[in-house]
């Protein structure tokens, strides 16, 4: 019974607390049976309203937002402003003309034996070694050629369109050499005339981004070789100009004492090159422009550079080169996955002309 009678209580008490609302449409309020106010109700007046006054809002001009680069680290900053400079420089790092041609040559019986550019099309029929063909652009030799190239992926007769191996952009083109040029060029002649399979398109943002991936690999593979400094410090020379800078650019934030020490350090200098500066004379900005103009670095007679040190070291092994050249092709894949690499394009392609 007890427990009958306190379920009623509780019910009695809930049905005390829920009042009922009576709401006037014709005026939107309402208002419970206690007599207090309830929220009022939403007309389409006030839709109307509410409309209008963000229609005004989103016609009003938007205030000024504040730059936030000013607000970035220096270094990001840096960064930020080195990017814009390269895309400046870009239109006039690219090549004003097209890489490829396509025109082709051919043997006397007909027969194609590659694709060569305008220029050298031009320069066999001005040699009178070639005539042009109906089409006044590919030409046919006028005597046999004494060897023929050993392509048998057929890359040299290829077509090659002028876009970006990689992702295929057409403007911006810049020349790659997918083995680096510092190594390329110390390669005897065998292994750089007539060979253009390593030398590819590629547009400016991918140039960047394989140019650095090599520039990482050239540097372990010369660190295996341990150079030698190219430079040595005279460090008596480099606290010479350590002190003249300081007395140049921050004087007036150093102590006293520090002022001294710097003063006594560049008139001792001055005075080892026969040029004494007198106690009671203040070091003038040219003294101190001499002093901190001062060539503290000592040329190595011993250096020899990176790539000379690797090229020495693979020089006189034909495989050992050849496997250079073909790690190079590999890396290049693996960097880039370029997609419109030319037909016959391969990592086994023949490294020494013929």
């Amino acid at each position: 019974m007890a427990s009958a009678s306190l379920i009623s209580l509780l019910v009695r008490n809930k049905r005390k607390r829920k009042r009922k609302r009576t709401c006037t449409t014709s005026t939107g309020t309402c208002s419970t049976d206690d007599g207090r106010a309830a929220a009022p109700t939403r007309t389409d007046a006030d839709d109307s309203t509410t409309d209008q006054t963000q229609s005004n809002t989103t016609n009003e001009i938007d205030p000024p937002r504040e730059d936030w680069s000013e607000h970035l680290p220096s270094h990001i900053r840096r960064e930020q402003m080195k990017e814009k400079r390269r895309i400046e420089k870009i239109p006039l790092l690219a090549m004003k003309t097209q890489m490829y041609d396509n025109i082709t040559m051919l043997d006397p019986h007909g027969q194609a034996l590659s694709k060569i550019s305008r220029k050298k099309a031009r320069w066999y029929v001005n040699k009178g070694l070639a005539d042009y063909k109906e089409n006044n652009e590919d030409i046919q030799l006028r005597f046999e050629p004494k060897a023929r190239s050993e392509d048998e992926h057929g890359y040299g007769k290829s077509v090659k369109k002028n876009i970006c191996v990689a992702c295929g952009g057409e403007e911006n083109h810049m020349r790659f050499y997918i083995v680096p040029y510092p190594y390329r060029c110390l390669f005897p002649q065998r292994y750089k005339s007539h060979i253009s399979h390593d030398v590819v398109l590629l547009c400016a943002d991918c140039h960047l981004r394989c140019a650095h991936q090599s520039q990482l690999r050239m540097n372990e593979m010369e660190d295996r070789y341990m150079p030698e400094a190219r430079y040595e410090t005279d460090h008596e020379l480099y606290k010479v100009r350590s002190s003249a800078l300081a007395l140049m650019n921050w004087r007036h934030q150093i102590p006293e004492e520090k002022i001294a020490f710097h003063e006594s350090t560049v008139r001792a200098y001055f005075e080892k090159e026969g040029e004494p500066v007198k106690e009671a004379e203040e070091l003038s900005k040219e003294q101190l422009q001499k002093a901190i103009d001062i060539d503290y670095r000592i040329e190595n007679p011993k250096f020899v550079s990176g790539p000379e040190l690797v090229v020495n070291a693979i020089l006189n092994d034909d495989e050992t080169m050849a496997e250079f050249v073909r790690d190079w092709r590999r890396h290049f894949l693996d960097t880039l996955h370029p997609r419109h690499l030319p037909s016959g394009w391969s990592v086994n392609h023949p490294v020494m002309s013929s």
